[in-house]
């Protein structure tokens, strides 16, 4: 073998061994974005689904006190001598996965999330007596707003995390299925 054969078998190797080392750097890159990706999707999932019990247990709550002050006749009620401290404990969880919504969520689902914070506020307001003049339509408008912007915030959440959108026209139960609902045991 002459030299010039010799060089070329060489330079053919060090191409091949370039090139291996090349692509796999690439590929390692690229699963380590995916795996970085998938993980955020896993975990904004998480924060959205923990956000949305904590909201909802406040919803609940002030539903059910507000019922407990003759505000809501649909739901079981509860005094708010009992009521007001279990709706502070439920606040004070929805405080703590508010956090994580925040963290992780992309800005329209923050938003969203931001808007049916406050309007569970509204009805906690009620439920807590301190809306001067209460009365049941105040209380209605505050629970009708409050279901707009829960179905905002499972839009926005599944935009977020690519699922495609199948949300109710309303997000509201049908009032003849909630007339016929048993009362939850407390």
């Amino acid at each position: 073998m002459d030299v010039t054969q010799q060089l070329l078998t060489v330079g053919a190797v060090l191409a091949g061994a370039l090139l291996s080392f090349v692509g796999t750097s690439l590929n390692d890159r690229f699963r380590f974005r995916r795996d970085k990706a998938a993980k955020l999707i896993e975990q904004r999932s998480a924060a959205y689904a923990d956000y949305g019990r904590a909201i909802k247990a406040c919803y609940s709550l002030s539903n059910r006190i507000a019922a407990g002050r003759g505000l809501h006749a649909t739901t079981p009620s509860l005094s708010p001598e009992d009521g007001l401290p279990q709706l502070e404990a439920a606040s004070a969880q929805r405080e703590r996965d508010w956090e994580h919504v925040l963290l992780l969520g992309d800005p329209a689902t923050v938003e969203a999330a931001r808007t049916w914070h406050r309007s569970v506020w509204r009805m906690e307001w009620y439920a807590h007596g301190w809306i001067d003049g209460a009365d049941a339509a105040g209380w209605e408008d505050a629970v009708a707003t409050a279901s707009r912007s829960r179905t905002e915030f499972y839009a926005a959440a599944r935009q977020s995390l690519d699922i495609p959108d199948a949300r109710l026209e309303d997000g509201s139960w049908p009032l003849e299925w909630m007339m016929k609902r048993k009362p939850s045991a407390t």
